[in-house]
């Protein structure tokens, strides 16, 4: 049985080299290392490049796209070129946080849709209390031919089926384990397997059991195990067919 976490963010974990030595005893096919600035970026590359089980992403988080400049999105581009970078991401809208503007979140989600198509990825998108504005921009700037996954999926069923009909893969975290959670259960209910890819979003959004705990990508067997329960079906077949999606979509691995 083998697990896949599909984004982490391993370079903001503390004593990540131990995490990463583990991955053999815990199952750990690979794991997707996400770009949230061009610095992070730069780095996620390095890592990826030194070890096997790593791939990553590379991108501009849209609560770090306050006053970038052309040479930003040059980077990401060249950046985008290596063997290991399989996605353009995490971009997007996120309006809970209010230190960058509308105006320039959107700005840079439509020139890093432009990376993702100029190199043929696909993307990882983080939407926060912005989902119909994200759907929208997708729609009149065009979608990526290699689509994408909406990471950390935490809106309705309704939502979820808009961007699953544009032919998106959902992310689904830890909240899936905490109690009472609801709508999550009802998306997860009723979007198709080979549409799911588990994340941890290490170090945050730890699951239950270790909850209040900094998060790491061994715990993705949690969120994994959660999906079969709710799926109805066995840890084996779930962790497989999760394993198939993430290969499907980020088609460099």
């Amino acid at each position: 049985m083998k697990f896949v976490d599909t984004h982490c963010h391993l370079n903001l974990i503390d004593k990540k080299d131990e995490i990463i030595a583990s991955f053999e005893k815990n199952n750990i096919e690979y794991v997707i290392e996400i770009g949230i600035n061009v610095e992070n970026s730069f780095k996620n590359v390095e890592l990826s490049n030194e070890y096997e089980k790593i791939y990553c992403s590379v991108g501009i988080h849209p609560t770090d796209s306050k006053e970038l400049t052309n040479k930003d999105f040059d980077t990401i581009n060249v950046l985008a070129k290596n063997d290991k970078v399989v996605a353009i991401g995490e971009i997007g809208l996120d309006y809970y946080w209010k230190n960058v503007s509308k105006e320039e979140q959107c700005k840079s989600f439509i020139n890093q849709l432009n990376i993702a198509k100029e190199n043929e990825l696909p993307v990882v998108l983080h939407i926060r209390e912005a989902y119909e504005d994200a759907f929208n921009v997708l729609i009149n700037e065009g979608i990526p031919d290699k689509l994408g996954v909406v990471h950390c999926f935490s809106s309705d069923w309704n939502t979820a089926k808009k961007f699953l009909n544009l032919g998106f893969y959902i992310g689904i975290d830890g909240p899936i384990t905490f109690k009472n959670n609801k709508t999550l259960i009802e998306v997860v209910k009723n979007t198709p397997i080979e549409y799911i890819l588990p994340e941890t979003d290490s170090p945050f959004l730890t699951p239950v059991p270790y909850r209040g705990k900094k998060n790491n990508p061994t715990y993705v067997k949690y969120i994994i195990e959660k999906i079969a329960e709710i799926k109805n079906m066995n840890i084996e077949d779930t962790s497989r067919i999760l394993l198939e999606n993430s290969k499907r979509l980020f088609n460099k691995i």
